[in-house]
């Protein structure tokens, strides 16, 4: 079974990067750049779960990832701060080409529709 981990990297205020596994108490990682970061805290991470394996015990994360977009222009606070997909994380992928295909292909894709001729 394939598990996630949500790791979050830091840059801390000396200027070096923490790591840490979301929902994994214990499970960090600190380095003077991200890239070193990264790869202690999947080293960590998989030394946690061996541990775990040889205990003959599995933990799975208890964390629900939540994204809050802050729109500083909004004109009521409450709508200033606002839970979003994930996929917001990720940004915007499109391109023109792919506006224009999508909108001749209909909403949902496929192929063109046949005009009656």
């Amino acid at each position: 079974m394939t598990q996630h981990y949500s790791v979050v990297v830091e840059r801390e205020s000396n200027g070096t990067f923490s790591a840490w596994v979301a929902g994994l108490p214990g499970v960090y990682a600190a380095a003077d750049t991200a890239a070193v970061a990264k790869r202690a805290i999947r080293s960590a991470l998989a030394a946690h779960l061996t541990a775990l394996a040889d205990l003959g015990r599995s933990q799975a994360p208890q964390v629900d990832v939540l994204v809050l977009r802050y729109d500083p222009l909004s004109l009521r606070r409450r709508t200033a701060l606002r839970y979003v997909g994930l996929g917001a994380l990720m940004g915007r992928r499109t391109s023109k080409a792919k506006t224009a295909a999508s909108r001749l292909n209909g909403r949902k894709g496929g192929r063109p529709r046949k005009h009656a001729g």
